[in-house]
């Protein structure tokens, strides 16, 4: 184990945590034997697959810059992302493509946009903002049902801290020339994505970690934190005293190794909401069975949410798939009102089954590679609840000098990019310290 610099402390070795690492002086501790996080990727079998869909979608000139110098060799390619609803196959985003859906799905969606009258000001939860951002008819006929089918909570329990650029609003002329016909103008800040060349999303990682060797310690389970005498203990036995943690590890999951954390902080923290998401990945015996990114699927006769294709991620198809083969990967939201369909036997029937009823999948199909990952903390819920409880266990935090940052430390919906440049900001806190 290494311990040197070890009065200043990163828990968990995802991006965040791994790029406080580099940008500063910290030494990680990951419970995985890998690093990574959720971001990292798995070979096997001449496969690479991440754990659900990864890609950067940025335009932040540092984090751009930064991969660059690192070597993380990405790759540009235009998103064709899809949407599954109603009987036909329309592109994304759903409200500036509606042609191909049924007529009278169309005529709602396009004269409630264009007969919106909703006024900024009546904006109380989501459901209020999509409707006033896109009108009745996109809202009801994809919006506000996809947002249930994702999130597990009716929109109307949503705020609107985490929407603006995740959901565009097209012009008028984007929404009629997309009503009348086949539109594949891109839309949104990741109508284009990066993707590295080799070795999957966790390549991003991979690179950030190199930087860092000789400060990263995996196998290293945080099971208690002393914060009167600044003591980590992990694994139950192996205890390291500290001056300053930074911690990614998800808000709830810290706490509860803080012994003696009042209770009004432990109430707050039992009111942040996560949905969850179950992977499946799946190797096919048979090349280019899509020329699509992702396809996101509505209806809930479907067990997914989304279906992405990650051979198509990159240009260099041999380094993601064994040649004459293609890969899937479905991700199913899960939690709150969502139920999972059943063990996960049942889980990967009832994948199967689907992908083949959207011809996803054929009958005959050879499947050579399956694996599963069931993420527990997967999107952050922007509820009523979020912010006053953030705050309140950010306040004891900080109280004893115990800095959060990543997805599940500031709690906040958060992409691959932010995530590196919390860890960045975390880190620098660190240093004025």
């Amino acid at each position: 184990m290494n311990s040197e610099n070890n009065n200043q402390i990163i828990l968990g070795g995802g991006l965040a945590g791994l790029s406080a690492c580099y940008h500063g002086n910290g030494i990680v501790y990951e419970k995985d034997d890998t690093f990574g996080g959720h971001a990292r990727s798995h070979l096997e079998n001449g496969f690479v697959f991440d754990e659900g869909i990864h890609v950067l979608h940025t335009s932040n000139k540092y984090i751009l810059n930064l991969l660059e110098e690192l070597g993380a060799d990405l790759q540009v390619k235009d998103r064709d992302a899809w949407i599954h609803s109603n009987g036909a196959m329309t592109r994304y985003p759903f409200q500036a493509n509606t042609y191909g859906l049924p007529k009278d799905i169309v005529k709602d969606c396009l004269l409630g946009f264009i007969e919106n009258t909703r006024n900024k000001e009546d904006i109380g939860h989501y459901e209020d903002w999509v409707r006033y951002m896109f009108g009745d008819g996109i809202a009801e006929h994809f919006m506000l049902p996809y947002s249930k089918k994702f999130w597990g909570v009716d929109p109307d329990q949503l705020t609107t801290d985490w929407v603006n650029i995740r959901h565009p609003k097209p012009s008028l002329e984007e929404v009629i020339s997309g009503a009348i016909g086949d539109q594949t103008k891109g839309f949104g800040i990741n109508a284009s994505f990066r993707y590295p060349r080799n070795g999957g999303f966790g390549y991003i990682g991979e690179v950030l970690a190199k930087k860092c060797q000789g400060r990263i310690n995996n196998g290293m389970r945080a099971t208690n934190i002393d914060v009167n005498k600044r003591v980590v203990t992990f694994n139950e036995s192996d205890e390291v005293p500290y001056e300053k943690i930074l911690s990614t590890i998800p808000l709830p999951e810290l706490l509860s190794i803080i012994p003696d954390t009042p209770e009004d902080v432990i109430e707050a923290s039992s009111k942040l909401k996560t949905n969850s998401i179950y992977v499946v990945n799946i190797g096919v015996n048979r090349q280019n069975i899509t020329d699509k990114s992702w396809i996101y699927f509505l209806e809930r006769d479907f067990c997914f949410v989304r279906v992405s294709f990650p051979f198509n991620f990159t240009h260099d198809l041999d380094s993601v798939v064994p040649k004459g083969h293609s890969s899937i990967s479905v991700e199913i939201s899960y939690g709150n009102d969502n139920p999972l369909p059943g063990n996960r036997d049942q889980i990967i029937e009832c994948v199967k089954k689907d992908l083949i009823k959207v011809d996803i999948l054929r009958e005959d199909d050879e499947i050579t590679y399956l694996d599963t990952y069931d993420i527990k903390y997967g999107y952050i819920i922007f509820d009523k609840n979020r912010k006053p409880s953030v705050k309140k266990i950010h306040d004891y935090l900080k109280s004893y000098e115990i800095i959060p940052c990543g997805r599940y430390g500031l709690w906040a919906y958060l992409w691959s990019d932010e995530a590196i440049m919390s860890g960045k900001k975390a880190a620098e806190k660190l240093l004025k310290c």
